[in-house]
């Protein structure tokens, strides 16, 4: 008999990580069901945070962005407040593009276009957060409507023109194909 008890203890094997004598855990045990409930809250805590940090970096970057966007446009208005600065423009178009119309243009004609460059840029704006869809079709329509108002306007296809690769390429292809419906 006793040989036959040996023979069960060798064929019993302890689950690892417990030694004889260790409890089984047990669902329904408070205890258990605290530590448990306690680490997901934990691991969901810490997601919602990473998320959130996420978004504020995001707007961060976004407000970055938008400041200096709101620079370029203050420097392009002052092109308009002063119009004894319109000749550096028309110095860079003369080096530059020495056959565009800014080359030749009068002082008057440059007050001008640098209002529509000013346009130009106030209305890229806008189609950018028309994209990011944080103004919807309809306002956008408005928008759309005021910008075929402007692209009717000589000086302001050659703002376009002058343009090409300066400013977000979707919004170019969109003032591009209105330009295109104009002629």
């Amino acid at each position: 008999m006793k040989g036959r008890r040996e023979v069960r203890k060798i064929l019993y094997v302890e689950p690892l990580g417990r030694s004889k004598g260790t409890p089984r855990l047990d669902i329904a045990d408070p205890v258990v069901l605290s530590s448990i409930i306690s680490t997901a809250v934990l691991t969901l805590t810490l997601v919602v945070f990473i998320l959130s940090f996420r978004s504020q970096d995001k707007a961060i970057r976004e407000a970055a962005y938008q400041k200096a966007l709101d620079d370029y446009t203050d420097t392009i208005r002052m092109l308009v407040d002063k119009p004894e600065l319109s000749k550096i423009t028309v110095e860079l178009a003369r080096t530059t593009a020495p056959r565009s119309g800014t080359a030749s243009a009068s002082p008057e004609d440059m007050v001008i276009r640098n209002y529509f460059l000013l346009l130009y840029g106030l209305m890229e704006r806008i189609h950018l957060l028309f994209r990011k869809n944080w103004i919807d079709k309809e306002t956008w329509s408005q928008w759309s409507a005021f910008l075929e108002i402007l692209a009717k306007h000589p000086m302001f296809g050659e703002v376009h023109r002058s343009s090409v690769g300066m400013f977000d390429k979707p919004f170019q292809d969109y003032v591009s194909d209105v330009l295109n419906r104009k002629s």
